[in-house]
């Protein structure tokens, strides 16, 4: 069987062959919901991260 699965891996995670053969991702992939651009990305998580520090130095004061 090593012969019909030897560089399968990256077929599939580095080339983006998906039906080269199997492929495994985490349980993370159930929170994606949309693929943003990375500038809307970094937005997103800049203001999240703003929204976090503001909210816990309100309970500070």
């Amino acid at each position: 069987i090593y012969e019909q699965v030897a560089g399968v891996y990256p077929k599939v995670m580095i080339d983006g062959q998906m039906d080269a053969g199997a492929w495994s991702c985490g349980m993370v992939a159930g929170l994606i919901h949309d693929v943003p651009s990375v500038a809307e990305l970094i937005t997103r998580i800049m203001a999240e991260a703003g929204q976090i520090i503001r909210d816990r130095l309100l309970r500070l004061l």
